[in-house]
């Protein structure tokens, strides 16, 4: 409809992910540099956490471009509410295994002696597992048991663990040690701060032979990032109607009466949706009673989690040194001190290149 009326080549704001639309935000270039750092280790499990929206599936599917190329047999699971004795079947038809009438002790020595042959052929195994948050504590516990399968002393199965920010409560709460010794890297994704938001509109609507029809008032910017708290997909969803308010309207240049229009449009459609498009809170009365304890225990993750990342970055410095100084190419005291001080989010395109 609008992309004609605006001479655009596709749409610009589709809700479902489309890895040629990545926009290279610095949450999602740092996220892929502890995914591909993590998968270089060969073990344990990388966990990425974000709001709803916040790109974790595009983020994912944009690994599997950067992986293709590699030696790997990859498993992926769009996780809904698997328990303990869904986990194994939905891993061994992945990976191409029979699992109808197999015991759950079949199903693991059936699944570690494939993983010992992948393993024999120099073959990575990973398991992605999405919307992980939506796994019981049975399943977390069954996938942990998967990586502790080795062989020779080579671990035989990295488990992603891709889901909503409940993920980590979900491990605290139910006091899974073991799990979180495994987490080798996590990160969790934000959403995006206002500048950041404005070039990911402009990105957008680039891509699809956006020639400024329509023209965006200054303030639509900063308007869509108040609406839309920086997510992504919703900032899709608010610019998608936007432009097709423009095209409805015949309007060649989109100021905030016309947004403001817009959202009223979506207010009314979802009235128990408050300004903000969150959905409401849940009040104080409602809660569990153990919530504080969870939250002083996340707070005390988050510290942790803040001091090993830090040691992973310094970690991905290093190992960037090592290849170059493999390579006969040392970097000079210089060279060294800069790399020192510069922002790891470069690791990615590094890596790429590799």
């Amino acid at each position: 409809m609008y992309e004609a009326f605006y001479k655009l080549h596709d749409k610009p704001f589709r809700l479902t992910p489309d890895p040629g639309m990545l926009f290279p935000s610095k949450g999602h270039k740092r996220a892929m540099s502890y995914l591909l750092y993590g998968f270089d280790k060969g073990e344990g499990f990388v966990m990425i956490t974000g709001a709803v929206g916040t790109g974790k599936t595009l983020l994912i599917q944009k690994l599997y471009e950067e992986l293709g190329r590699r030696n790997i047999a990859m498993a992926s699971i769009a996780s809904a509410n698997l328990d303990g004795e869904d986990i194994l079947p939905a891993v061994a038809a992945e990976l191409d295994l029979p699992y109808e009438g197999r015991s759950k002790e079949a199903l693991l020595q059936d699944l570690k002696q494939h993983l010992i042959k992948l393993s024999t052929r120099h073959t990575h195994a990973l398991l992605v597992v999405d919307e992980a948050q939506t796994l019981t504590p049975a399943a977390l516990e069954m996938l942990r048991i998967l990586s502790n399968f080795e062989h020779k002393g080579r671990a035989l199965l990295q488990v992603f663990l891709v889901g909503q920010t409940e993920l980590r409560r979900i491990i605290i709460s139910n006091h899974m040690e073991q799990l979180r010794q495994r987490i080798i890297a996590s990160y969790r994704l934000e959403p995006m701060e206002a500048e950041e938001s404005r070039a990911y509109i402009l990105h957008r609507l680039r891509a699809v032979g956006w020639t400024d029809d329509p023209a965006l008032a200054p303030e639509i910017f900063t308007a869509v990032h108040r609406a839309s708290r920086g997510i992504p997909r919703k900032i899709n969803m608010i610019m998608d109607r936007l432009l097709l308010y423009g095209y409805l309207e015949e309007l060649h240049r989109l100021d905030e009466g016309a947004l403001n229009t817009v959202l009223d449009e979506i207010r009314d459609e979802m009235p128990e949706v408050p300004q903000t498009l969150e959905p409401p809170a849940v009040s104080r009365q409602q809660e569990p009673t153990r919530a504080p304890a969870v939250s002083k225990q996340e707070s005390e993750l988050a510290v942790l989690e803040l001091k090993r990342n830090n040691i992973l970055l310094q970690l991905m410095r290093e190992e960037i040194r090592l290849k170059e100084i493999l390579q006969g190419d040392s970097p000079t005291t210089a060279e060294t001190d800069e790399a020192d001080g510069s922002d790891p989010q470069h690791l990615h395109s590094m890596r790429g290149g590799q």
